[in-house]
């Protein structure tokens, strides 16, 4: 007897597949997600300013998570139109400015030195003023010494 071929073929029965374990994030909304630490839902819950609990009042945001809130808040600002303009530069008034601050700058100088020469003059009246007390002292000890040796 011939044996005809594919007569003894069968179908391979497939393992069975496990079906793809979906994503967390897939499986739930960020409303849903109870973990305030999942990494998934929580731009989500940053964007939302809170987040969501089983039971009772909403929870507020960590600090980290307050200041990201913030953060993406300035950020869609400005990529809203809000400060993203540049703005043109008024080249006279900045030079008009800097010329002022210049002007302020030499009579501050000016000040400066005039106080600084004041200064000196008066530590000159001073050292003057010194050597004319101590003259003095000098004159009225040797006075006092002449005194006592007269016995007055």
């Amino acid at each position: 007897m011939e044996a005809n071929p594919g007569e003894d073929w069968a179908p391979q029965q497939q393992p069975r597949q496990r079906r793809a374990r979906r994503a967390h994030g897939q499986l739930t909304s960020w409303e849903h997600c109870f973990n305030q630490n999942c990494k998934e839902h929580r731009g989500e819950k940053v964007d939302a300013g809170y987040y969501p609990r089983q039971v009772g009042e909403r929870g507020t945001l960590l600090k980290n998570d307050s200041r990201e809130q913030n953060k993406r808040k300035v950020v869609r600002r400005r990529l809203g139109g809000e400060g993203s303009e540049k703005t043109v530069r008024d080249v006279a008034k900045m030079e008009a400015e800097m010329s002022d601050l210049r002007s302020q700058l030499d009579l501050t100088a000016q000040i400066i030195l005039a106080k600084y020469k004041d200064l000196e003059r008066l530590d000159k009246e001073k050292e003057k003023l010194q050597q004319a007390y101590n003259r003095t002292q000098y004159r009225r000890r040797q006075i006092e010494r002449m005194l006592w040796k007269e016995g007055v």
